[in-house]
C-alpha cells in the first residue's frame, strides 16, 4: 500500500462521523509533519482512540502466529488490526496494506518484531517485546502504546508519539513525545522529540541516558534513578531544549563500587529550570550534593560522610571488624580518596544500611571462632567411649561378691580383652544464631589386661572424621585418638581414670556474598586437643541389679595453630589460640542382668547426669583481613555451663568370650545439643 491512501464513499463518511463525534479515530491521510502533534494531540487521546479504534465494527481483526499468515491474505483498504498472539521471532517484513492498521502484540512471553511498513500504531498489550530493523526505517505515525504489563526494547525509529505505562527502552528513535505514566519506567540512549516523566527514568551504564530534541519535563512524582560508579563516570541526559525538573525525586543507585569523591553531570539543556525536590540516598557511608550554579547544568558531587564502618554493624564482631578496616584516606588537596585496597572493603562503602550491616556480619568471620568448641565437642564422645568399655567389664575378675550384680553382661574369667567401638553423633551449636551444625563418624580400636587383683590397664587407637556446617560455614575435620585407662575395682567401690591425646587436620571454606561482591575464602589448620577424667562409682544394688551413683571430674584443653585463609579480599588471618577447662559430673546409672534360655545374658542400662562447665565458656578468637585490615576479636557461641547427660542401651554376651552392646547418648545444653550412637564387640582371651 502506498503513504497516501484513497477512501471509498463509506470510508469517508464513517470518518466524518468520528471526527464528529468526538470519540472514535480521525485517519490521516498521510503522516503529519509533526507526528507528535497528529493525529492525536495528547497521550491520553493516543490511548482512547486506539481503544475505539479496536473496538470499533468496522476494525476488522486478524490474528497471526506467523507473518505468513498474514501475508496470505489479500491487501486492502479496510481498517486491520492484526493481533500477535504468539512469542518467537518474527523477522520478516509485515505489511499493514492500505487502509488505517494497527499491529497489538497479545502474548505472555514477548518475542521480537522485525520491519514493519504501513502500520500507523503499536500496541504493546502484554510481555515483553524487542522492535528491531534498520535505523532509519521508520513506521507507526500514529504512535506506540507500552501498557502497564508490557515492556517495549526500541531498536529502531517510531515516527509518531510513545506513551509508557509499563517500560520501555529506547535504543533508537521516537520522532514525537514520548510520555512515562506514574507506572511506566523510561530508560535507553535513544532520541526522542520530547519527554515528559510522571514515573520513573533510569539513567545508568546498561542503557545510558536519553537525548531529547525538544523539551523535558519531570513532574512532582516522577523519579530519576541515576547510577554512580568508583570511576567518577557517569551518563548525562542531553536535553536541547528546556529540562523542567519540577520538584521530582532523585534516587542515586551505585553499581556495586565504591564511588569515590567525584561530580557526575546529571542533566545537560539549553537551560534548566527549578530543582529536585527530594533525594533518596540508600548509601549509609555517601552523601551527595547538587549543583544548581550553572543554568545549563545540573551536576552531582558525592563524598564519603562521618558515618563510621562501625556504628552500622549490629552485632559484635561486625563491629569489631568495622573498627579495624583501614579506610582509604583524603589526598593532600582534600578533594579526592585514594582507592581502597580491598575490594571487599570497596564493595561494602558502596552499600546501603541493610546491606552494610549484613557485609560487616559475613566478612568478620565470626564462624572461625565456634571452630574450637566444634572440635571439643566431637572429642567429648572419646572420653565416653573408654568409660563405657570399663563399665562393659563384669565383676567375675574381681573379688568383690561375685554373686552380686554384675555391670553388664560382658566379660569372663580370661585375662584379657579387645574391643571395637563404632561410633556416630551430631549436635549443633548456638541454637539462636547461625547454628553449626557437626557430625561426626569414627572407629575405635581397644585392648585392656588384667594387672592385679583389683587394677586393669588398658589402651585405645582410632580415627574420626567430622563435617561441620553453617549458614557460611563448610568445614572438615579429620582425627586421629590415642588414648590410656585404668579400672580399680575394690569391692562396690569403682575407680575409673582416662586420657587421651588427639591429633586434627581441619579445612574451611567460608561464603562471603553481598551486593557487588563475591568471595569463598578457603583455610587449612593443625589443632589437637588433650582430655582426662577421673570417675569414681559406688555399686548399690543387689543380685542382678547395678544401681550406680557416681561423680567424675574432667579436664579438656584445645591448642590450633594460626594459619591464613586462601582468597580474595574477604581472606582471614587467624591467628593460634589455646584454651582450656575443667567440668564435674554427677549422675546415676542402672543396669539389669538377665540370663535367656540359651544361656545368653542380656543387659539393659540407662544413665542421666548433670554436667557442669568451670572457668570461661566463651572463645576469643583474633584474626584480620590479609589486606587493609588491623586485628580483632570474634567470640564463639558460649559453652554450656550445665548440661543433662543421657546414655540408655543394651548389651547381649553372646558367649563366655563374646559380648556385642549398642547405645544411645545425648547431651543437652541452653546453646547446643548431641546425639548419637555407638555399637561395640569385645572378646576376652
Amino acid at each position: 500500500m502506498s503513504a497516501q491512501h484513497k477512501y471509498r464513499p463509506k470510508r469517508l463518511a464513517f470518518a466524518i462521523a468520528l471526527a464528529l463525534s468526538c470519540g472514535e479515530l480521525a485517519i490521516a491521510q498521510q503522516p503529519s509533519a509533526d507526528p507528535s502533534s497528529a493525529p492525536f494531540e495528547t497521550s491520553e487521546d493516543l490511548i482512547t482512540k486506539l481503544d475505539a479504534f479496536i473496538g470499533a465494527d468496522d476494525t476488522q481483526p486478524h490474528s497471526i502466529n506467523k507473518i505468513a499468515e498474514w501475508n496470505k491474505l489479500q491487501p486492502s483498504e479496510r481498517n486491520d488490526l492484526v493481533s500477535v498472539l504468539s512469542g518467537g521471532g518474527f523477522t520478516k517484513r509485515l505489511d499493514g496494506g492500505g487502509g488505517v492498521d494497527v499491529i497489538r502484540l497479545d502474548h505472555a512471553k514477548g518475542g521480537t518484531l522485525g520491519e514493519t511498513r504501513h502500520f500507523a500504531g503499536l500496541d504493546i498489550k502484554q510481555g515483553a517485546w524487542t522492535l528491531n530493523g534498520a535505523k532509519d526505517s521508520g513506521d507507526f505515525h500514529i504512535g506506540a502504546l507500552v501498557r502497564p504489563e508490557a515492556m517495549l526494547t526500541n531498536n529502531r525509529h517510531i515516527e509518531g508519539r510513545a506513551v509508557a505505562q509499563g517500560a520501555l527502552v529506547n535504543n533508537g528513535s521516537i520522532g514525537g513525545n514520548v510520555e512515562v505514566y506514574e507506572s511506566g519506567t523510561f530508560s535507553g540512549k535513544g532520541r526522542v522529540g520530547g519527554l515528559d516523566v510522571r514515573g520513573e527514568l533510569v539513567v545508568n551504564r546498561l542503557h545510558g541516558a536519553p537525548v531529547v530534541a525538544g523539551d523535558m519535563n519531570l513532574s512532582n512524582t516522577a523519579l530519576l534513578a541515576y547510577e554512580v560508579h568508583a570511576d567518577g563516570r557517569g551518563e548525562t541526559i542531553k536535553v536541547d531544549g528546556i529540562a523542567s525538573l519540577g520538584h521530582s525525586t532523585l534516587k542515586i543507585v551505585a553499581a556495586g563500587d565504591y564511588p569515590q569523591t567525584s561530580q557526575y553531570t546529571l542533566i545537560k539543556a539549553a537551560k534548566v529550570m527549578g530543582h529536585f525536590g527530594d533525594i533518596q540516598n540508600d548509601l549509609v557511608f555517601m552523601t551527595p550534593e547538587l549543583n544548581y550554579d550553572d543554568p545549563e547544568i545540573v551536576s552531582l558531587t558525592y563524598t564519603r560522610n562521618g558515618v563510621s564502618l562501625d556504628s552500622v554493624a549490629t552485632n559484635v564482631s561486625g563491629k569489631q571488624l568495622g573498627a579495624s578496616i583501614v579506610e582509604p584516606v583524603a589526598s593532600p588537596t582534600g578533594q579526592k580518596l585514594s582507592s581502597p585496597t580491598n575490594t571487599a572493603v570497596t564493595a561494602l562503602l558502596g552499600s546501603n544500611r541493610e546491606t552494610a550491616a549484613y557485609a560487616l556480619e559475613i566478612l568478620a568471620g565470626d564462624s572461625n571462632a565456634n571452630l574450637a568448641k566444634a572440635t571439643l565437642n566431637s572429642d567429648g564422645p572419646i572420653s565416653a567411649t573408654l568409660l563405657s568399655a570399663m563399665r562393659q567389664l563384669d565383676n567375675v575378675s574381681v573379688s568383690y561378691n561375685q554373686n552380686s550384680a554384675p555391670r553388664l553382661a560382658a566379660g569372663s574369667e580370661a585375662n584379657g580383652r579387645v574391643w571395637l567401638q563404632a561410633l556416630g553423633h551430631s549436635g549443633k551449636l548456638d541454637r539462636d544464631y547461625d547454628p553449626l551444625q557437626h557430625s561426626t563418624e569414627g572407629l575405635l580400636l581397644g585392648a585392656d589386661w588384667q594387672v592385679s587383683e583389683h587394677w586393669r590397664l588398658g589402651v585405645m587407637g582410632g580415627n574420626s572424621r567430622t563435617r561441620q556446617k553453617s549458614r557460611e560455614l563448610d568445614g572438615d575435620l579429620d582425627s586421629w585418638h590415642l588414648g590410656a585407662y585404668a579400672l580399680r575395682q575394690d569391692g562396690p567401690m569403682s575407680l575409673r581414670l582416662g586420657a587421651t591425646h588427639n591429633s586434627h587436620d581441619g579445612s574451611s571454606a567460608r561464603r562471603v556474598e553481598f551486593y557487588g561482591f563475591k568471595d569463598r575464602p578457603k583455610g587449612s589448620y593443625e589443632a589437637n586437643t588433650q582430655q582426662a577424667f577421673a570417675e569414681v562409682g559406688y555399686n548399690l544394688g543387689r543380685a542382678n541389679v547395678s544401681i550406680e551413683p557416681f561423680a567424675s571430674l574432667g579436664y579438656q584443653r584445645y591448642q590450633r595453630d594460626s594459619f591464613t585463609e586462601k582468597g580474595g579480599a574477604a581472606a582471614l588471618k587467624i591467628h593460634g589460640q589455646s584454651e582450656e577447662n575443667f567440668s564435674s559430673t554427677f549422675g546415676l546409672r542402672l543396669a539389669k542382668l538377665n540370663t535367656l534360655g540359651n544361656g545368653m545374658q542380656l543387659t539393659p542400662r540407662v544413665s542421666a547426669g548433670w554436667k557442669h562447665t568451670y572457668g570461661g565458656v566463651y572463645t576469643e578468637t583474633r584474626q584480620r583481613l590479609v589486606t587493609g585490615g588491623n586485628d580483632y576479636s570474634v567470640y564463639s557461641a558460649p559453652l554450656d555451663r550445665d548440661k543433662l547427660m543421657v546414655d540408655a542401651g543394651v548389651d547381649l554376651r553372646l558367649s563366655a568370650r563374646n559380648t556385642l552392646g549398642v547405645a544411645l547418648t545425648g547431651e543437652m545444653g541452653s546453646d547446643s545439643r548431641r546425639h548419637g550412637i555407638t555399637g561395640q564387640w569385645g572378646m576376652s582371651f
